[in-house]
């Protein structure tokens, strides 16, 4: 054998080889583009899997978060309205003919004095509880009516050994007041919660 054909079959023998690595490598490049492709179709469904899941999670606390403000407001606003019903009695009562009033007054003191109290009578209802000393003693309570006027806006304040009471529209209203919200919440909301 010559040199030349040495050569030549030294070629041939490279050629195939590198043709055979050359084949090899493609065949590993499509492998690899193969398991890349699918790795990448995998990620992405399991991105958009979790983006929906984030989006459901977010969009059920948007809807939670919207009814607890809807029910904030709700009831806010029907606190808004027994408040305003228990305004509306507090002035209906202060509204009372001057002769049902005094005998508003004159119970709410028989009920807290026991005797020998000491009344100061508001300002702003001195006028409209003249006749009290002779109510008290129809209904036999025993007070002494103060010339010193008491700072309340309306009603009188009884004092004594041991009484320290208000009694007038406001007083009455607040001393009454969770058993009057529950029956304006009826009237006004039925059954509803």
């Amino acid at each position: 054998m010559a040199l030349s054909d040495i050569l030549v079959r030294i070629d041939e023998d490279a050629a195939a080889e590198a043709g055979k690595i050359l084949a090899d490598a493609k065949s590993e490049a499509a492998r690899i583009l193969a398991e890349a492709t699918a790795a990448a179709a995998h990620e992405r469904e399991q991105t958009l899997a979790e983006a929906e899941r984030v989006a459901r999670e977010q969009a059920a606390t948007l809807v939670a978060n919207a009814r607890l403000s809807t029910r904030d407001t709700l009831l806010a606003r029907k606190r808004e309205l027994t408040e305003a019903v228990l305004e509306d009695a507090r002035a209906a009562l202060e509204a009372l003919p001057d002769d049902e009033y005094l005998d508003l007054i004159a119970h709410g003191i028989a009920k807290a004095a026991a005797g020998g109290e000491t009344l100061l009578v508001s300002r702003a209802d001195a006028a409209r509880l003249s006749g009290l000393g002779h109510r008290l003693k129809d209904l036999g309570v025993d007070v002494t009516i103060s010339h010193e006027p008491a700072h309340l806006p309306g009603g009188v304040l009884v004092v004594g050994d041991r009484v320290r009471a208000e009694v007038s529209p406001h007083a009455l209203v607040e001393d009454y007041r969770e058993q009057l919200l529950l029956v304006a919440a009826r009237a006004l909301f039925g059954g509803e919660e």
